[in-house]
């Protein structure tokens, strides 16, 4: 299946899903990936993940941050139609570093001149 095939089905039925899981796949099968992903593509895990109350109270408590990870999986479980074995992982990982630290992207870098 391709990315744009999953994408569409999901979106009929789970938008925010979709557009965590079209994120996230971005992320996963770049070809020179970075080390973290983008602040969108964190903000759009997130978005999901508060949608379906993984959250709990709102609190980075332990139970919270399992919570959010096994929530997270749900996402793995979607992309398992597009992605081999080793993208898989790589994605399941970076959703775990996700569920316990909401603000897990790069840091964007201001390279102008400031005056």
């Amino acid at each position: 299946m391709r990315k744009e095939e999953l994408i569409k089905q999901l979106q009929e039925r789970a938008p925010l899903l979709a557009n965590a899981v079209s994120h996230m796949l971005t992320y996963v099968q770049d070809r020179y990936p970075s080390t973290f992903p983008s602040k969108e593509q964190t903000e759009a895990v997130n978005n999901y993940l508060r949608s379906v109350h993984a959250d709990g109270d709102g609190s980075i408590s332990e139970r919270n941050c399992e919570h959010r990870r096994i929530v997270s999986q749900k996402i793995t479980i979607a992309a398992i139609r597009v992605l081999d074995s080793q993208q898989l992982d790589r994605l399941q990982n970076v959703l775990d570093h996700i569920a316990y630290d909401k603000k897990y992207y790069m840091p964007e870098r201001d390279y102008g001149m400031h005056r």
